[in-house]
């Protein structure tokens, strides 16, 4: 079976070497099973809920081991760090990234704060990409045509300049007519249009200083996801279930009154990467900037014309941050001693402006401005109520020093010990606006805007023991560690109540996640058969969730604490080769979830009259996936059948845990064909070939139907 290695703790080493709960996909995996985007990752790895966020096409939703963030709105950093060669990805929205000229993706399970940029509580999504190369110019170009319409095009170009220097660039076109029709107009929706490029050069001016600097960009236009309604449950007015309505009886018509949905996102970035070795160490410096503009706006409700309100959320981002790392990494005492330290800084900028409509039109030749924030924003009566349209900044600047050690005891156990110190401030402004550019004047004179300013410090420690040992027929390593992750303070970007902002909010406490952890990684039978397992305690603590709470006038929607929760788990993950050819895998993974302590109440006991039994978000009891593929030679060509199946036990999607928000059929099968011959390739593949239209995310009384059975054909060429 073959090394895959990993950058996981800063250094290069076997993936089965390193002691912590990590799983890999290289690039031949990603091909050979037709994984495009990020959102394919999610059944590839125990206990990951990865899926596009609420009605956005690039949005990414993401859970690891129960620890998440739910709502996409940047005044809640994600938990869950996603990076591109080391440069994090801040907002979920725009995370959700096609992959293209992926060398490989590394998902670290368990908090990371001790190496890894900043509030990476949850876990790290690590996409490390393919660098220039100085051996020979060579390109390779793929086309995919498939279900719905869609055509897309891919390109990679290597072009070495000199002996030590070397370019590569890449780029993508993606696009789709939709899986969907609008009833009201008859256009198709959940339509997909992207264009996106990267650059980058790889210079080594000296055996031992390299620089490596990356360029990219991406403009998407697609539709956004178009929402679909619950049926009402017969038995409990004002419910819903779980089941969607089928207009027309298809569960891709949707009849909503919103025939001018909005999705304009452009997001971009550069990096520079150098590192300079001399003896013992090497010093590395990441300096990293991105920005982020997005304008959407869509139906929430998804009633057709004449049946009612239609809440429409409009938003305008304005986004960027800068981000430097340095790192001092060496070894000592023949290398016994593996040691690393560090500094981190981040400063990111982000401005919104922010509408919501309760528009009811009437006829079905009404029609929506998605493009005018200040149509028909919805307003409470009085200055008491909920304001529209209002405009959230923040400013956030992020220190931290950090380090970690490797002693080596004896000729097999090893003991890490890391730490590392934040000190992290926000600034946040919230402006309620009755015209362009125009702050609303309250009766007793002030001008109605808040700014809000916290600062907050953390020490997360690390430590870690393993010991490895000769099987015979392969080896085995022994593992346990102990970390801290922290996600600093939020604040309620989505709070439109005029009193509460003005007079009563304030900054959301911190979150912790304390991980306890026991793991074995082990190969057998000549390398034959890899099996993988780790069981672990997460001690959740100050959770932070939006919820409402009802008054005497309309309600206050807020941010709060809810309390704290222990999430367990075991995960099992095993690759074999029993014959020539012939590769069967999979993993399971269990959890565990329940509060220890309750804040306050989070406003559940409508569906649970306990509410110390509620079931955490996305923390199913099961989940599990199963692959299998064969490989055969047949003379100068190399043919592939492979498929895998993945399902999960019933989850909830919403805190309280209401029935419409209960998944309990999740469950696909994909499958692929392919063939190469010498610079050629063919590959057919089917994703959700069971055509399972289980709820992926959902709000309310609407909620987001994957997409259905979709097959593609691609045509490569290599150069």
């Amino acid at each position: 079976m073959a090394d895959i290695l990993v950058t996981a703790e800063r250094r290069e080493e076997r993936a089965q070497t390193v002691p912590l709960a990590l799983s890999v996909l290289p690039s031949s995996r990603l091909e050979e099973e037709a994984i495009a985007n990020l959102d394919r990752i999610g059944a590839a790895v125990p206990n990951l809920y990865l899926a596009r966020n609420f009605g956005t096409s690039s949005g990414a939703l993401v859970f690891l081991r129960g620890v998440g963030e739910g709502d996409s709105i940047f005044t809640n950093d994600p938990p869950v760090g996603i990076y591109v060669d080391d440069v994090i990805m801040p907002r979920s929205t725009g995370a959700l990234l096609d992959l293209i000229d992926v060398e490989r993706v590394e998902v670290l399970r368990g908090p990371q704060g001790t190496l890894y940029g900043r509030n990476t509580s949850g876990g790290a999504i690590k996409l490390v990409m393919k660098q220039p190369s100085f051996d020979k110019v060579s390109a390779q170009a793929d086309v995919t045509v498939g279900s719905y319409g869609r055509i897309d095009a891919r390109t990679t170009a290597n072009l070495p300049l000199t002996s030590n220097l070397a370019t590569r660039f890449s780029a993508i076109s993606r696009n789709q007519e939709g899986w969907g029709h609008n009833l009201t107009n008859r256009e198709r929706v959940n339509t997909q249009d992207l264009l996106g490029a990267r650059a980058s050069i790889l210079w080594k001016p000296s055996p031992a200083a390299t620089i490596y600097a990356t360029l990219d960009l991406t403009r998407d236009r697609s539709s956004p996801r178009f929402p679909q309604r619950f049926k009402p449950d017969p038995q409990h007015a004002g419910r819903y279930t779980s089941m969607f309505i089928a207009p027309d009886g298809d569960i891709d018509a949707f009849a909503s009154a919103d025939t001018d949905p909005l999705n304009r996102t452009d997001t971009g970035g550069a990096s520079v990467r150098a590192e300079y070795r001399f003896s013992g160490a090497t010093l590395t410096t990441i300096t990293g900037y991105r920005a982020l503009r997005s304008r959407i706006g869509f139906d929430q409700t998804a009633n057709p014309p004449g049946a009612g309100a239609n809440v429409i959320l409009l938003q305008d981002q304005d986004q960027h941050n800068f981000t430097q790392e340095v790192q001092l990494a060496g070894e000592a005492f023949a290398q016994r001693l593996e040691w690393l330290a560090g500094a981190y800084y981040f400063h990111e900028r982000n401005d919104q402006l922010t509408a919501i409509s309760f528009a009811t039109p009437a006829g079905t030749g009404a029609r929506f401005r998605n493009r005018d924030f200040f149509n028909a924003p919805s307003r409470g009566v009085g200055l008491t109520g909920n304001w529209s349209p209002y405009q959230p900044q923040l400013d956030t600047r992020s220190y931290s020093l950090f380090g970690s050690s490797t002693v080596l005891l004896g000729n097999h156990a090893r003991i890490t010990a890391g730490l590392r110190y934040t000190d992290e401030r926000k600034r946040y402004d919230v402006s309620f606006l009755s015209g362009p550019d125009t702050i609303l004047l309250l009766p007793d004179g002030r001008v109605a805007r808040r700014r809000i300013a916290e600062r907050w410090r953390d020490v997360s420690p690390r430590l870690g023991l393993d010991y490895r040992m000769d099987t015979g027929t392969g080896e085995t390593m022994i593992y346990a560690l102990a970390a801290k992750g922290f996600r600093s303070g939020s604040f309620d970007g989505r709070a439109r109540n005029v009193d509460f902002v003005m007079n009563r909010q304030a900054a959301i406490a911190p979150e912790t996640v304390w991980n306890y952890e026991l793991g074995v990684k082990s190969d057998w039978l000549h390398r034959k058969l890899r099996l993988n397992a780790t069981y672990f305690i997460n001690d959740y603590r100050n959770i932070a969730f939006s919820a409402s709470r009802a008054t005497a006038g309309p309600p206050d929607i807020f941010r709060q604490n809810v309390g704290d929760a222990r999430i367990q788990g075991l995960e099992l993950e095993w690759t074999a080769q029993p014959l020539a050819g012939v590769e069967i895998g999979g993993w399971v993974a269990t959890l565990a979830d329940r509060f220890t302590r309750l804040a306050s109440s989070p406003g559940c006991t409508a569906f649970v009259p306990d509410e110390r039994e509620l079931d955490l978000r996305f923390t199913p009891a099961l989940r599990y996936q199963v692959r299998a593929s064969f490989t055969q030679e047949l003379g100068s060509a190399r043919v592939r059948l492979g498929g895998d199946y993945s399902a999960s036990s019933p989850y909830s999607i919403a805190l309280c845990n209401e029935p419409q928000h209960r998944v309990t059929n999740a469950a696909q099968l994909n499958m692929q064909a392919g063939a190469d011959w010498r610079d050629w390739g063919l590959l057919i593949a089917a994703t959700n070939l069971a055509d399972r239209r289980y709820n992926s995310g959902s709000v309310g009384s609407i909620g987001y139907p994957v997409a259905p059975r979709e097959l593609i054909l691609r045509l490569s060429r290599r150069f």
